[in-house]
């Protein structure tokens, strides 16, 4: 409703849609060290190319190899919208953090890379915001708290413009490759390992956050705490933080996530039977069977195939005792 004119008005609404929303909020404390003396604010909210190719400081551009999709439903060509994950965060302190956050089930373990495109400029008018003060942070895991791996990236400025979603250099300027989040996600297992063995020295617990740096990015964090699995992922965060030294603002745009090199590696089954038949003494029967990790009949999917060995074996016999007895 609207309320507060001081003249009747005429309000002509042309197109009324309703959004789905799948992040949230994450209201819980994110930053490291002492309390911040400001509460920075985070509001999500959604970028396209029909709305927002005018938008200013930076104008919404298509990511790079991106195209929009035809619609198949319409009868002439109708090109569908492209839009991305935006998130506004105002006022963030040094060393604080905002997130948003959604819930899920999923195995990871069938995937190699997870990639997403990330943009960031800074608020309009805003000239003290550097490069790397800011950086944008993924994580996932079966909780917010104590059992998630995390990957942060500092984040490249997009200066103040207007560009072309239609040229390279245009995309590429909106969607630098310094921000673009590409995943391996054997660097999580072997943090996890790493941070296993420190353990056994005793200079890292599963409560206590351990990091390090990607050795092909070194500028990108990982850390890890708890006992995350990637065979078991229930939430995902998305957020940024202010590493810099001074309060700042920012805009955030996230686009594309997606998994990726699935692991189409076949198994293989085998099944075999031996019956040994002792004269009238008795008889021994064995049964084996075995499918290895990747294995699935004909009708089924990748996501159906087995993800472990099963191996399942039996022996029956049966003798006739009473041969060994002396007839009465």
């Amino acid at each position: 409703y609207m309320t507060g004119f001081e003249e009747p008005i005429v309000v002509r609404l042309a197109n009324l849609d309703l959004v789905e929303g799948e992040w949230r909020n994450y209201t819980q404390t994110l930053y490291t060290g002492e309390k911040p003396s400001v509460s920075g604010t985070i509001v999500p909210s959604s970028v396209n190319i029909e709305e927002n190719n005018d938008k200013t400081p930076v104008n919404y551009v298509l990511p790079p190899g991106v195209t929009r999709i035809l619609d198949p439903d319409q009868p002439q060509l109708s090109q569908e919208n492209e839009q991305a994950l935006a998130l506004t965060v105002e006022n963030l302190a040094t060393g604080d953090a905002r997130a948003v956050y959604k819930t899920m089930n999923k195995d990871l373990r069938h995937y190699k890379h997870l990639q997403m495109f990330v943009h960031a400029n800074a608020m309009e008018g805003d000239t003290e915001l550097q490069d790397n003060q800011m950086s944008m942070f993924i994580r996932i895991g079966s909780d917010y708290k104590s059992n998630y791996y995390e990957y942060e990236i500092p984040l490249k400025l997009t200066p103040p413009g207007h560009y072309d979603t239609y040229t390279t250099q245009g995309c590429k300027a909106v969607w630098p490759d310094e921000n673009m989040l590409d995943i391996d996600f054997s660097v999580f297992t072997d943090l996890k390992h790493e941070r296993n063995k420190a353990r056994a020295n005793g200079s890292a617990s599963y409560t206590q956050l351990y990091y390090a740096y990607d050795k092909e990015k070194p500028n990108n964090k990982i850390s890890v705490i708890g006992n995350p699995s990637l065979g078991e992922i229930k939430t995902m965060m998305i957020g940024v933080r202010n590493n810099g030294r001074r309060t700042g603002s920012v805009e955030v745009w996230v686009n594309e996530l997606r998994m990726q090199d699935y692991s189409n590696e076949g198994g293989w089954a085998a099944q075999g039977n031996l019956n040994v038949q002792l004269s009238d003494f008795g008889s021994v029967n064995m049964t084996g069977h075995v499918e290895t990790a990747g294995f699935g009949g004909l009708e089924e999917g990748v996501n159906e195939r087995r993800d472990d060995n099963l191996y399942e074996w039996s022996i029956t016999t049966q003798f006739e005792l009473g041969k060994l007895f002396p007839e009465n």
